[in-house]
């Protein structure tokens, strides 16, 4: 696995700082906010990781901070799409990790 830093100190507690407040905030913003925060932290995480020009294949990466960034504020006025766009979002990852994990054992 490689030791490569993906972001740098100053985004690495930018991030942070989004995730405590967010954490923070949850405790008294409506329920669902919580998960509409936690994507954008995941779109922001991959933002930074994209710009450190340091990954390998940056190519499902792009596609999905692209397809989260489009879809992320669905909750104002689609929730049932949030929700669909959620599972997909789940779907997707789980999808480019079970690829990843075959490709890793196939190199072994």
């Amino acid at each position: 696995m490689s030791q490569r830093m993906i972001m740098t100190e100053e985004e690495l507690y930018e991030l942070l700082s989004y995730l405590a407040s967010s954490a923070h905030l949850c405790v008294i913003e409506p329920r669902l906010y919580g998960p509409q925060r936690l994507i954008e932290a995941a779109s922001r995480f991959i933002g930074f990781a994209l710009e450190s020009g340091q990954l390998e294949d940056e190519q499902f990466l792009r596609e999905f901070k692209e397809d989260i960034d489009e879809d992320k504020f669905l909750l104002a006025t689609d929730e049932e799409g949030f929700f669909q766009f959620l599972e997909d979002t789940t779907r997707k990852i789980a999808k480019e990790m079970k690829s990843r994990v075959a490709a890793s054992e196939g190199d072994l």
